[in-house]
């Protein structure tokens, strides 16, 4: 007897401890626990799909309710109250799937008087046609194309006799990072010619490919950043959190002027660095329409994992953001249009 009782008390801690940690991974997902839990395997899974998760935990925490009724009395207390501690939670990621309010990363600028700059990015899983750039092009018009993976071949053939041809930039070898897969098509940037001139520089490495062009000296252009990381799944575990290190770096190291950093994150912003930015702001958040994932692209807007982004430094304004079904692909492009900074004159000028 006294065994099963001290077996029962030792579950009761131990479910008192899960529950604890799942509150502090679901309310304040920037503390370094968080940050820690949200990249094991499983839990970033399931932080990938915010809605369907906490859906899910609402469904097991109202089953257990009622089954509670069954229980014997003395035992009632602790399973309502477990009951409900997971309905709290579901509605927790539910509410919040990017993170409650008072956990907000920075905030974009407002009322800059500079000039409009439009920005795609499409994981098209390496399937890009010319018909799939027309049309971009007639539903957003971007400026910047980033396209994570994309055999550079197929970009040039699908752009050809367009504005982007002359302005395609493809990740260079110092782009990738150790373990680069074999057969992962790099990242390619297009660039049209109204948004400014660029040259590539050297960027900070990713699994799968990253591109970092500045502008020309002189020129009144934001830096861009074009990043693929790995994907989370069981064999790549390992170099996505090491991808996601990077991306807090680059946070970390975000320099004066503007910076746009766009691509197939593998990752929400619940998710490791991602969660405690303090220099780059995510576009989805803030624009009023709520435009849902990005993949997969068949699923509802609730259903989908936001993880296709576009970051920007806190002296770009976000106007506007949506997102297009192209192709084969079962990612949704995602654009948006911001307004930049007013940039001072380039010397000699004025």
């Amino acid at each position: 007897m006294d065994l099963h009782r001290a077996s029962r008390r030792m579950f009761a801690a131990l479910a008192t401890v899960g529950l604890v940690l799942a509150a502090l991974l679901v309310f304040f997902p920037e503390a370094s626990l968080s940050r820690w839990m949200s990249t094991r395997l499983l839990l970033a899974q399931a932080l990938a799909f915010p809605a369907l998760t906490g859906g899910a935990l609402i469904l097991l925490g109202t089953v257990a309710l009622v089954l509670s009724m069954t229980v014997q009395s003395l035992r009632r207390i602790g399973v309502v109250t477990a009951a409900l501690a997971l309905a709290v939670l579901g509605a927790g990621l539910a509410a919040f799937p990017a993170g409650p309010p008072w956990t907000a990363g920075p905030f974009a600028a407002t009322g800059n008087t500079g000039r409009t700059l439009r920005v795609t990015v499409f994981n098209s899983q390496d399937t890009l046609t010319a018909s799939d750039v027309r049309e971009l092009v007639d539903v957003a018009d971007p400026d910047v194309l980033v396209l994570p993976e994309a055999t550079p071949s197929r970009a040039v053939q699908a752009m050809a006799g367009t504005p982007y041809a002359t302005g395609i930039h493809e990740a260079p070898d110092a782009g990738f990072s150790d373990g680069r897969p074999w057969w992962a098509a790099p990242t390619v940037m297009a660039v049209r010619p109204r948004a400014g001139a660029y040259k590539d520089t050297a960027p900070t490495p990713s699994t799968f490919g990253a591109l970092r062009l500045e502008p020309l000296s002189g020129a009144a252009a934001p830096v861009l950043v074009g990043v693929h990381t790995a994907p989370p799944l069981p064999r790549t575990m390992d170099a996505w959190r090491a991808d996601l290190n990077r991306l807090g770096g680059l946070d970390n190291t975000t320099g004066d002027g503007p910076v746009i950093l766009a691509g197939d994150l593998n990752a929400t912003l619940r998710h490791g660095a991602l969660t405690a930015r303090a220099h780059l702001v995510d576009t989805a958040q803030q624009c009023t329409d709520h435009v849902g994932g990005t993949w997969p692209a068949a699923a509802p807007a609730w259903a989908r994992a936001p993880i296709d982004h576009v970051l920007v430094s806190t002296d770009i304004e976000v106007l506007s953001c949506s997102t297009h079904l192209l192709g084969s692909s079962d990612h949704l492009a995602y654009s948006v249009e911001l307004r930049l900074p007013p940039f001072p004159p380039a010397k000699g000028e004025g």
